[in-house]
């Protein structure tokens, strides 16, 4: 009778710490038919392509495992290793890393807040995301790049992640959250730091990230970007919008908020930009299974010595949803500005279907 009590109590020991772990996995695929009008002094033509989620998609595909733990007293540890799929070729996103939106592990405390340490999003996309229709999707993206003559050229920046970060995100006091990260100098990447402070209590969010660069080179902070953001849901419409400013910008920090290879800016005339200032205003509205949003997004580069060129786009969409994991969705966008001739997006309307389990 002892070795079989014994023996029960063993196994129940065992399912209890069953129960308080969980291994996820996960997947989301999404494609979409573009078709891309070009500026007519663009350099480019008019093109149609199948392009995954990542290109003007509700969300870019992936599959991962989410892992956690329950340490007891409020404390839990775990994994995210959230690898990217382009569905249109079947090939690694992300430049072809294995784990390229994300890979990191995690300890929260329902007392104090958690901290993670790998690559993940850094904070000034989460902000972004507040400030537009769909979040950060669509053609009503405010951080999708445009191709100016040839060149990719940032709009807003939107990394949206950073290597080898350590990230400490307080819990929600009142509505209101603080995070910091710091990725340190590592080979040829310059250290990348980040801070953000949000509010969100019912219908009203309001967001603030900014991040930076410090310069091996220089010595000096670079690439720095403040990105503002709020919304507030009236039930029948929600109204979104936000601001940000770029400047000290360089291309060779290789981690943060911009780690893009060109700051050329080529129209009416050429320059190499310093500063980007965006702006953003949009609405979203519920009706049924039907989601329809609109807004206006613009940005100004500027280079040192005063010169600039302005461009803009006017975007509207529409969201279907077939269940709670399968959407249809649509949207078509027109370029505004100086630059409107100059890059190969003039004019972009698209149509896709986004699914996950």
């Amino acid at each position: 009778m002892k070795k079989l009590t014994t023996t029960l109590a063993l196994l129940a020991a065992a399912g209890a710490a069953q129960a308080q772990s969980s291994v996820n996995l996960f997947a989301l695929v999404d494609a979409n038919l573009t078709h891309y009008s070009a500026g007519s002094k663009s350099g480019a033509g008019d093109d149609n392509v199948v392009n995954d989620g990542t290109v003007n998609g509700l969300n870019g595909s992936r599959w991962g495992i989410k892992a956690n733990e329950d340490l007891g007293n409020g404390l839990r540890a775990g994994v995210l290793l959230e690898s990217g799929v382009l569905v249109d070729t079947g090939s690694l996103g992300q430049g072809g890393r294995s784990f390229g939106r994300q890979g990191y592990i995690f300890l929260s405390s329902a007392d104090l807040g958690e901290l993670r340490i790998g690559r993940q999003y850094i904070f000034e996309d989460s902000v972004m995301w507040q400030s537009n229709p769909f979040g950060n999707a669509l053609t009503l993206n405010p951080g999708t790049a445009v191709t100016n003559v040839g060149k990719s050229l940032p709009f807003w920046l939107n990394a949206p992640r950073a290597d080898n970060v350590i990230q400490l995100q307080s819990l929600s006091y009142g509505g209101f959250q603080a995070g910091v990260q710091v990725a340190p100098q590592e080979g040829a990447q310059d250290r990348f730091l980040g801070l953000k402070l949000s509010y969100g209590a019912g219908p009203l969010y309001t967001g603030l990230s900014y991040e930076w660069n410090k310069s091996q080179a220089e010595g000096k902070n670079v690439n720095k970007s403040l990105t503002l953001a709020a919304n507030y849901d009236f039930g029948v419409v929600k109204v979104l919008g936000g601001l940000q400013r770029n400047s000290e910008l360089r291309t060779t920090s290789g981690n943060g908020a911009f780690i893009g290879s060109n700051l050329v800016v080529t129209g009416p005339v050429s320059f190499t930009a310093d500063q980007i200032k965006g702006y953003t205003i949009g609405a979203e509205v519920p009706w049924g299974r039907f989601t329809f949003g609109a807004n206006y997004t613009g940005v100004k580069y500027e280079a040192a010595d005063g010169q600039n060129l302005s461009l803009g786009k006017v975007a509207v969409g529409v969201r279907y949803g077939l269940s709670k994991t399968a959407f249809l969705y649509a949207s078509a966008s027109q370029a505004t500005g100086d630059l409107k001739d100059y890059i190969a997006q003039e004019g972009v309307s698209q149509a896709g279907l986004r699914v996950s389990f």
